[in-house]
Order: structure tokens, then sequence, then C-alpha cells
């Protein structure tokens, strides 16, 4: 077994991707004895109305789950990929706008989670938060979307909180983050 001492420390620059596949959403890389997924950083969250005592999530037409499970559509969090050059911040204002048709009013404050990895063979994170949410912290618009179609095949709901115990998830990300909702509810 090897020491934790002689891990990489984070960051290392000399470590050069062999490209095993890349396509217009992912790339696949040789590192060491493996093929690792290396794709967008994410944000991820659940709007929580408090005056209404409600929850914001999406269903979605997601081609990998559907892939497995055969199913149209699945229960998941609002969120997304950071884009190039965008701080995890300014991704879940964009992605809050875009899915879930929520203004935050400037200044609101929030705190991300601990970035966590998604798994040991993905080289991307998901920065989790549970957004408390009074009537004076945003105002809606109608949700955009991306412009893709996947995007025009999802909807967003908001959801009594009574309801939270019977939701679905359809990824380990979504139900961790009802479990935290959960918790923040103390239900």
């Amino acid at each position: 077994m090897k020491r934790f001492s002689t891990l990489r420390p984070e960051g290392d620059s000399t470590i050069k991707d062999e490209v095993l596949f890349k396509d217009g959403s992912m790339k696949v890389v040789k590192y060491e004895d493996w093929s690792v997924i290396n794709d967008k950083d994410c944000v991820i969250c659940i709007p929580y109305l408090i005056e209404l005592n409600k929850f914001v999530i999406r269903q979605e037409y997601v081609p990998a789950f559907k892939y497995k499970e055969g199913q149209q559509q699945h229960l998941v969090c609002v969120g997304g990929g950071i884009e190039k050059g965008e701080t995890p911040e300014e991704a879940l204002y964009r992605e809050l706008q875009e899915e879930a048709g929520i203004v935050l009013r400037d200044g609101y404050a929030f705190e991300f989670d601990k970035p966590l990895f998604y798994m040991k063979g993905c080289a991307n994170k998901f920065y989790p938060v549970i957004l408390p949410l009074t009537e004076n912290d945003y105002h809606e618009i109608a949700i955009r979307g991306d412009g893709s179609l996947l995007e025009k095949m999802s909807q967003t709901a908001k959801v009594d909180m009574k309801y939270i115990n019977s939701m679905l998830p359809s990824d380990v990300v979504t139900e961790m983050m009802l479990m935290k909702l959960r918790q923040f509810a103390n239900l």
C-alpha cells in the first residue's frame, strides 16, 4: 500500500494528458494505468423557497440514465457545468436563471459546501449548495434553458416540502442534496 505522502500535490503541472477519447461534452484521458473521465466541474443546488415551504427540483431527459433504465425523465437537482473562465458562483447564477428562472438579488450571500469528486474514475468535481431563499432574496423570470434540445425536453417544478420523502432521485448527488435539505429543514 502506498503512503499518502507519495500522492502528487493538487495541480501538478508535470502531468500531460494522453487523450483516449474526446467529443463536444467530455474527454477520457490516460493517467498512469487508468482511463479517467476529465469533464467540466459542476455546480449543483436545491433552492428552498422558505415562505412557500417549497423546493425547486428538475425532471430532465438524461441520455445516460435512459440508456441504463429506459425511462424518459429523471429527477435531478438544478445545476450544470462550469464554463471556461467562469467561477462556481457565476455558474450557479447562470444555471439558476436557465433551469429554474430564479435571479438572485445582488449581494445574496451563499457558501458552497466542500467540492467533491463524483467518483474515483472522474476528475471533475461538483460544488453543492442548499439555497434558502426568502421572497426578498430573488425574483423569477421565464425559464430560458441553454438552448439545447435536452434542456427543452426538461422541466422544473416547485415541490411542497411535505413531499420530500416521496422523491425518487435518479442519481446519488440528488439523493445527497435531498438529504442535506431534510437536515437543513430539520425533517
